[in-house]
C-alpha cells in the first residue's frame, strides 16, 4: 500500500511557480519587516499574476474558437 502522497501530482508551470516565490516572498518580509524584498516580491508577484491572467485569457480565446468551430 502506498503512502498516500501518490494520488497527488501536482504540475505547476513557471508562471505558477514565481507565483508561489512571490507570495512566499512577501510573507518572509511581511513577517520579517523587510522594505526593499517586500517592494520586489510585490513588482514579481503582480508581474505573475498579470502573466497568469494573459496566459489563461489566451487559452480560453482559443478553447472557445476551437469550440466553436473558428467563428
Amino acid at each position: 500500500m502506498g503512502n498516500g502522497t501518490e494520488q497527488f501530482k501536482i504540475n505547476l508551470n513557471q508562471n505558477l511557480w514565481g507565483l508561489l516565490v512571490g507570495f512566499a516572498a512577501l510573507g518572509g518580509a511581511e513577517h520579517y519587516k523587510l522594505n526593499t524584498l517586500y517592494c520586489l516580491s510585490g513588482v514579481v508577484s503582480l508581474i505573475m499574476v498579470i502573466s497568469i491572467a494573459v496566459t489563461t485569457l489566451a487559452y480560453t480565446i482559443n478553447y472557445w474558437k476551437d469550440k466553436t468551430g473558428g467563428k
